[in-house]
Protein backbone atom coordinates (compact mmCIF):
# COMPACT_ATOMS: atom_id res chain seq x y z
CA UNK A 1 0.00 0.00 0.00
CA UNK A 2 1.21 3.26 -0.91
CA UNK A 3 2.17 5.65 1.54
CA UNK A 4 1.63 9.55 1.84
CA UNK A 5 5.79 10.88 1.85
CA UNK A 6 6.30 14.73 2.23
CA UNK A 7 9.92 15.77 1.22
CA UNK A 8 11.06 18.93 2.65
CA UNK A 9 14.15 19.91 0.75
CA UNK A 10 15.55 22.95 -0.73
CA UNK A 11 18.86 25.31 -1.21
CA UNK A 12 22.40 23.83 -3.00
CA UNK A 13 22.36 20.58 -5.03
CA UNK A 14 23.44 19.06 -1.93
CA UNK A 15 20.02 19.24 -0.76
CA UNK A 16 18.07 18.70 -3.57
CA UNK A 17 19.86 16.03 -5.65
CA UNK A 18 19.94 13.38 -2.70
CA UNK A 19 16.26 14.56 -2.16
CA UNK A 20 14.84 13.88 -5.93
CA UNK A 21 17.14 10.68 -5.88
CA UNK A 22 15.30 9.23 -2.86
CA UNK A 23 11.76 10.34 -4.38
CA UNK A 24 12.53 8.39 -7.65
CA UNK A 25 13.67 5.02 -5.99
CA UNK A 26 10.88 5.33 -3.83
CA UNK A 27 8.93 5.25 -6.49
CA UNK A 28 10.81 2.81 -9.14
CA UNK A 29 11.83 0.60 -6.77
CA UNK A 30 9.22 0.72 -3.58
CA UNK A 31 5.89 1.48 -5.90
CA UNK A 32 5.44 4.74 -3.44
CA UNK A 33 3.24 6.65 -5.97
CA UNK A 34 2.34 9.67 -3.46
CA UNK A 35 5.19 11.97 -3.02
CA UNK A 36 4.99 15.85 -2.41
CA UNK A 37 7.91 18.46 -2.15
CA UNK A 38 8.01 21.29 0.04
CA UNK A 39 10.24 23.57 1.33
CA UNK A 40 11.07 27.19 1.04
CA UNK A 41 12.05 28.67 -2.27
CA UNK A 42 11.45 25.73 -4.95
CA UNK A 43 10.03 27.87 -7.21
CA UNK A 44 13.12 29.72 -8.01
CA UNK A 45 15.76 26.70 -7.09
CA UNK A 46 18.00 25.55 -10.25
CA UNK A 47 18.46 22.32 -9.31
CA UNK A 48 14.69 21.13 -8.49
CA UNK A 49 13.23 19.58 -10.97
CA UNK A 50 9.63 21.56 -10.89
CA UNK A 51 8.59 18.61 -13.89
CA UNK A 52 8.81 15.12 -11.34
CA UNK A 53 6.82 16.02 -8.66
CA UNK A 54 4.11 17.86 -7.50
CA UNK A 55 5.32 20.58 -4.92
CA UNK A 56 4.50 23.22 -2.11
CA UNK A 57 6.40 26.55 -1.62
CA UNK A 58 5.99 27.87 1.98
CA UNK A 59 7.56 31.55 2.89
CA UNK A 60 10.92 31.18 4.29
CA UNK A 61 14.11 33.35 4.57
CA UNK A 62 17.59 33.03 6.74
CA UNK A 63 17.16 32.65 10.27
CA UNK A 64 20.67 33.85 10.92
CA UNK A 65 21.72 36.95 10.76
CA UNK A 66 23.44 40.08 12.91
CA UNK A 67 21.41 42.47 10.66
CA UNK A 68 18.21 43.48 12.94
CA UNK A 69 15.86 43.87 9.54
CA UNK A 70 17.46 40.74 8.51
CA UNK A 71 16.41 38.71 11.70
CA UNK A 72 13.22 39.97 11.89
CA UNK A 73 12.63 38.98 8.13
CA UNK A 74 13.34 35.82 9.02
CA UNK A 75 11.43 35.39 12.06
CA UNK A 76 8.15 36.81 10.05
CA UNK A 77 8.75 34.43 7.55
CA UNK A 78 9.39 31.93 9.81
CA UNK A 79 6.02 32.05 11.33
CA UNK A 80 4.15 32.42 7.83
CA UNK A 81 6.35 28.86 6.66
CA UNK A 82 4.87 27.09 9.38
CA UNK A 83 1.03 28.09 9.24
CA UNK A 84 1.43 27.38 5.70
CA UNK A 85 3.08 24.24 6.93
CA UNK A 86 0.45 23.37 9.49
CA UNK A 87 -2.28 23.84 6.58
CA UNK A 88 -0.25 21.51 4.34
CA UNK A 89 -0.12 18.78 6.74
CA UNK A 90 -3.60 19.22 7.95
CA UNK A 91 -4.92 18.88 4.15
CA UNK A 92 -2.01 16.29 2.68
CA UNK A 93 -1.81 14.28 5.72
CA UNK A 94 1.66 13.32 5.27
CA UNK A 95 2.76 9.26 6.88
CA UNK A 96 5.95 10.67 7.33
CA UNK A 97 8.53 14.12 6.64
CA UNK A 98 11.83 13.82 5.57
CA UNK A 99 13.81 16.34 5.98
CA UNK A 100 17.47 17.01 3.86
CA UNK A 101 18.70 20.09 5.54
CA UNK A 102 19.33 23.96 5.09
CA UNK A 103 16.77 26.56 6.56
CA UNK A 104 14.22 25.97 4.10
CA UNK A 105 13.19 22.76 5.64
CA UNK A 106 12.38 24.38 8.94
CA UNK A 107 9.06 25.51 8.77
CA UNK A 108 7.36 22.44 7.76
CA UNK A 109 9.59 20.16 10.09
CA UNK A 110 8.73 22.95 12.71
CA UNK A 111 4.81 22.10 11.99
CA UNK A 112 5.58 18.54 11.70
CA UNK A 113 7.26 18.22 15.11
CA UNK A 114 4.09 20.48 16.35
CA UNK A 115 1.40 17.93 14.78
CA UNK A 116 3.45 15.08 15.78
CA UNK A 117 4.10 13.47 12.47
CA UNK A 118 6.97 11.09 12.13
CA UNK A 119 10.13 12.76 10.58
CA UNK A 120 13.24 11.11 9.27
CA UNK A 121 16.40 13.14 8.42
CA UNK A 122 19.33 12.96 5.74
CA UNK A 123 22.76 14.33 6.70
CA UNK A 124 24.52 14.18 3.53
CA UNK A 125 27.87 15.75 5.04
CA UNK A 126 29.88 14.58 7.43
CA UNK A 127 29.12 17.81 9.81
CA UNK A 128 25.80 18.15 10.16
CA UNK A 129 23.94 21.90 9.70
CA UNK A 130 21.57 23.44 12.23
CA UNK A 131 18.49 22.31 11.03
CA UNK A 132 19.12 18.74 11.15
CA UNK A 133 21.12 19.06 14.72
CA UNK A 134 17.70 21.00 16.22
CA UNK A 135 15.20 18.46 15.07
CA UNK A 136 17.22 15.23 14.96
CA UNK A 137 16.27 15.15 18.88
CA UNK A 138 12.46 15.18 17.34
CA UNK A 139 13.00 12.45 14.62
CA UNK A 140 12.44 8.80 14.21
CA UNK A 141 16.01 8.19 12.92
CA UNK A 142 18.66 10.32 11.26
CA UNK A 143 20.10 8.71 8.06
CA UNK A 144 23.78 9.59 7.88
CA UNK A 145 26.33 9.48 4.50
CA UNK A 146 29.88 8.96 6.73
CA UNK A 147 30.41 6.89 9.41
CA UNK A 148 31.84 9.52 11.67
CA UNK A 149 28.77 11.63 12.09
CA UNK A 150 26.45 8.60 13.74
CA UNK A 151 28.17 9.60 16.95
CA UNK A 152 26.76 13.22 16.38
CA UNK A 153 22.91 12.42 16.86
CA UNK A 154 23.13 10.58 20.13
CA UNK A 155 21.47 7.15 19.40
CA UNK A 156 19.41 7.47 16.29
CA UNK A 157 21.61 7.58 13.32
CA UNK A 158 22.52 5.30 10.93
CA UNK A 159 24.30 4.80 7.88
CA UNK A 160 22.77 5.09 4.42
CA UNK A 161 23.62 5.14 1.19
CA UNK A 162 23.86 8.44 -1.02
CA UNK A 163 20.52 8.86 -2.89
CA UNK A 164 21.58 9.00 -6.16
CA UNK A 165 19.12 10.36 -9.51
CA UNK A 166 18.21 8.00 -12.67
CA UNK A 167 20.72 7.75 -14.65
CA UNK A 168 23.55 8.25 -11.94
CA UNK A 169 24.91 4.68 -11.78
CA UNK A 170 27.79 3.76 -12.83
CA UNK A 171 26.50 0.99 -15.33
CA UNK A 172 23.84 3.42 -16.94
CA UNK A 173 26.05 5.35 -19.48
CA UNK A 174 29.24 3.98 -21.56
CA UNK A 175 31.97 5.96 -21.89
CA UNK A 176 32.02 5.98 -25.32
CA UNK A 177 28.25 7.63 -25.15
CA UNK A 178 29.39 9.91 -22.57
CA UNK A 179 32.72 11.07 -24.43
CA UNK A 180 30.45 11.59 -27.57
CA UNK A 181 27.98 13.59 -25.78
CA UNK A 182 30.97 16.13 -24.73
CA UNK A 183 32.80 15.81 -28.54
CA UNK A 184 35.24 14.15 -27.17
CA UNK A 185 37.72 11.36 -27.76
CA UNK A 186 37.12 8.18 -25.62
CA UNK A 187 40.94 6.86 -25.90
CA UNK A 188 41.90 10.15 -24.12
CA UNK A 189 42.80 11.05 -20.51
CA UNK A 190 39.71 13.05 -19.12
CA UNK A 191 39.79 15.41 -16.35
CA UNK A 192 36.67 17.07 -15.11
CA UNK A 193 36.98 20.53 -13.16
CA UNK A 194 33.82 21.69 -11.46
CA UNK A 195 32.95 23.95 -8.82
CA UNK A 196 29.87 22.20 -6.98
CA UNK A 197 27.14 23.98 -7.12
CA UNK A 198 28.51 27.15 -5.63
CA UNK A 199 32.51 27.94 -5.12
CA UNK A 200 33.67 27.45 -8.42
CA UNK A 201 35.93 30.75 -8.68
CA UNK A 202 39.00 29.68 -6.60
CA UNK A 203 39.09 27.14 -8.72
CA UNK A 204 38.80 29.12 -12.24
CA UNK A 205 41.34 31.22 -10.74
CA UNK A 206 44.15 28.43 -10.38
CA UNK A 207 43.45 26.59 -13.82
CA UNK A 208 43.38 29.75 -15.33
CA UNK A 209 46.95 30.01 -14.13
CA UNK A 210 47.64 26.49 -14.86
CA UNK A 211 46.66 26.97 -18.55
CA UNK A 212 48.61 30.43 -18.83
CA UNK A 213 51.71 28.68 -18.28
CA UNK A 214 51.34 26.15 -20.02
CA UNK A 215 50.05 22.68 -19.24
CA UNK A 216 51.76 20.73 -21.29
CA UNK A 217 49.79 17.66 -20.91
CA UNK A 218 48.15 14.53 -23.32
CA UNK A 219 44.55 15.49 -21.85
CA UNK A 220 40.98 16.87 -22.90
CA UNK A 221 39.25 18.79 -20.41
CA UNK A 222 35.46 19.29 -19.13
CA UNK A 223 35.22 21.96 -17.37
CA UNK A 224 32.12 22.99 -15.63
CA UNK A 225 33.05 26.88 -14.94
CA UNK A 226 29.63 28.01 -12.61
CA UNK A 227 28.72 31.18 -15.10
CA UNK A 228 28.60 32.12 -18.67
CA UNK A 229 31.00 34.73 -18.82
CA UNK A 230 33.65 32.35 -17.26
CA UNK A 231 32.85 29.47 -19.96
CA UNK A 232 33.35 32.02 -22.77
CA UNK A 233 36.59 33.32 -21.45
CA UNK A 234 37.79 29.31 -21.21
CA UNK A 235 36.50 28.97 -23.86
CA UNK A 236 38.75 31.03 -26.31
CA UNK A 237 41.71 30.11 -23.46
CA UNK A 238 41.83 26.32 -24.54
CA UNK A 239 41.38 26.98 -27.94
CA UNK A 240 44.15 29.77 -28.04
CA UNK A 241 46.69 27.03 -26.07
CA UNK A 242 45.18 23.66 -28.59
CA UNK A 243 43.55 22.03 -25.85
CA UNK A 244 40.74 20.07 -26.25
CA UNK A 245 37.67 21.18 -23.85
CA UNK A 246 34.32 20.99 -23.36
CA UNK A 247 33.28 24.17 -20.99
CA UNK A 248 29.73 24.88 -20.24
CA UNK A 249 28.83 27.21 -17.23
CA UNK A 250 27.16 24.22 -15.56
CA UNK A 251 26.01 21.03 -16.54
CA UNK A 252 22.70 19.59 -16.23
CA UNK A 253 23.85 15.63 -16.90
CA UNK A 254 27.07 15.09 -14.55
CA UNK A 255 26.26 11.40 -14.84
CA UNK A 256 27.60 12.04 -18.14
CA UNK A 257 30.42 14.24 -17.19
CA UNK A 258 31.30 11.30 -14.03
CA UNK A 259 30.92 8.80 -17.12
CA UNK A 260 33.60 10.72 -19.43
CA UNK A 261 36.40 11.76 -16.39
CA UNK A 262 39.29 9.67 -15.74
CA UNK A 263 40.09 11.96 -12.86
CA UNK A 264 38.64 15.49 -11.29
CA UNK A 265 39.10 18.22 -9.57
CA UNK A 266 36.49 19.72 -7.60
CA UNK A 267 35.02 21.03 -4.06
CA UNK A 268 34.28 18.44 -1.29
CA UNK A 269 30.67 18.73 -0.91
CA UNK A 270 28.71 15.50 0.24
CA UNK A 271 27.42 14.98 -3.69
CA UNK A 272 30.41 14.81 -5.41
CA UNK A 273 32.11 12.55 -3.14
CA UNK A 274 28.92 10.28 -3.22
CA UNK A 275 29.07 10.96 -6.97
CA UNK A 276 32.74 10.39 -7.49
CA UNK A 277 32.48 6.95 -5.66
CA UNK A 278 29.39 5.73 -7.34
CA UNK A 279 31.57 6.53 -10.96
CA UNK A 280 34.87 5.37 -8.97
CA UNK A 281 36.69 8.44 -10.11
CA UNK A 282 39.46 9.84 -8.25
CA UNK A 283 40.35 13.46 -7.58
CA UNK A 284 41.85 16.24 -6.42
CA UNK A 285 39.49 18.03 -3.61
CA UNK A 286 40.08 21.46 -2.86
CA UNK A 287 37.61 22.19 -0.04
CA UNK A 288 35.26 25.59 -0.41
CA UNK A 289 36.46 27.40 2.66
CA UNK A 290 33.03 28.75 3.58
CA UNK A 291 31.29 26.00 3.67
CA UNK A 292 29.69 25.77 7.10
CA UNK A 293 31.91 24.80 10.48
CA UNK A 294 34.64 23.57 7.71
CA UNK A 295 32.11 20.26 6.87
CA UNK A 296 33.88 20.01 3.15
CA UNK A 297 37.28 19.59 5.00
CA UNK A 298 35.78 16.81 7.13
CA UNK A 299 33.70 15.48 3.85
CA UNK A 300 37.54 14.99 1.67
CA UNK A 301 38.84 13.63 4.45
CA UNK A 302 36.70 10.40 4.59
CA UNK A 303 37.65 9.85 0.43
CA UNK A 304 41.17 10.42 1.28
CA UNK A 305 42.02 8.85 4.28
CA UNK A 306 38.64 6.20 5.16
CA UNK A 307 38.52 5.45 1.41
CA UNK A 308 41.66 6.25 0.02
CA UNK A 309 40.23 7.64 -3.27
CA UNK A 310 41.61 11.24 -3.75
CA UNK A 311 43.93 13.95 -2.65
CA UNK A 312 42.97 16.92 -0.53
CA UNK A 313 44.57 20.42 -1.05
CA UNK A 314 43.70 23.67 1.28
CA UNK A 315 42.64 26.54 -1.30
CA UNK A 316 44.50 29.81 1.33
CA UNK A 317 47.62 27.45 0.69
CA UNK A 318 47.57 26.49 -2.67
CA UNK A 319 49.41 27.88 -5.89
CA UNK A 320 48.67 26.75 -9.07
CA UNK A 321 52.13 25.10 -9.33
CA UNK A 322 51.53 22.98 -6.49
CA UNK A 323 48.05 22.08 -8.10
CA UNK A 324 49.52 21.50 -11.76
CA UNK A 325 52.28 19.20 -9.50
CA UNK A 326 49.36 17.33 -7.63
CA UNK A 327 47.50 16.97 -11.73
CA UNK A 328 50.89 15.57 -13.16
CA UNK A 329 51.01 12.76 -10.22
CA UNK A 330 47.60 11.65 -10.57
CA UNK A 331 47.09 11.46 -14.33
CA UNK A 332 49.56 8.44 -14.33
CA UNK A 333 47.68 4.92 -14.87
CA UNK A 334 49.23 3.17 -11.95
CA UNK A 335 48.11 6.07 -10.20
CA UNK A 336 44.10 6.13 -11.28
CA UNK A 337 44.33 2.23 -10.66
CA UNK A 338 45.25 2.47 -7.39
CA UNK A 339 42.98 4.87 -6.40
CA UNK A 340 40.26 3.41 -7.85
CA UNK A 341 40.50 0.31 -6.71
CA UNK A 342 40.63 1.57 -3.00
CA UNK A 343 37.10 3.27 -3.72
CA UNK A 344 35.67 -0.20 -5.49
CA UNK A 345 36.85 -1.84 -2.77
CA UNK A 346 34.96 0.39 -0.04
CA UNK A 347 31.50 0.38 -1.79
CA UNK A 348 31.75 -3.48 -0.69
CA UNK A 349 31.07 -2.22 2.87
CA UNK A 350 28.12 -4.25 3.89
CA UNK A 351 27.01 -1.21 6.82
CA UNK A 352 25.14 1.03 4.71
CA UNK A 353 21.28 0.45 4.25
CA UNK A 354 18.83 2.03 1.67
CA UNK A 355 17.35 5.24 2.53
CA UNK A 356 13.89 4.42 1.35
CA UNK A 357 13.46 1.42 3.73
CA UNK A 358 14.82 2.95 6.36
CA UNK A 359 11.68 6.04 5.92
CA UNK A 360 9.47 2.41 5.14
CA UNK A 361 10.30 0.89 8.09
CA UNK A 362 9.55 3.67 10.46
CA UNK A 363 6.47 4.37 8.63
CA UNK A 364 5.14 0.64 9.18
CA UNK A 365 6.84 0.75 12.93
CA UNK A 366 4.89 3.80 14.09
CA UNK A 367 1.35 2.34 12.21
CA UNK A 368 1.49 -0.66 14.15
CA UNK A 369 2.21 1.41 17.70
Amino acid sequence: MSKKILITAGGTGGHVFPAQGFAQKLKRDHMQKDILFVAGGLNSNRYFDRTLFPYNEVACSPIFSKNPLKLAKGAVNLIRGFLQSLKIIKNYKPDVVVGFGSYYTIPMLLAAKFTRTPIVLHEANSIPGKANKWFAPFSKSVGVHFPSTCSLFKGNAIEVGMPMREGFARSDISRETAHEYFGLDPNNFTLLIFGGSQGAKGINRLIKEIVEDGLNLNIQIIHCTGDEESAERFKSLYAQEGIKASVKAFEKQMNYAWSAANAFIGRSGASTIAEAMEFEVPGIMIPYPYAAENHQETNADFLVDTVGGGVKLIESKLTSGQLKKEIVALIHQDMIDKKRAAIRSYKKNPSRIDLCELVLNVVNNTEKK
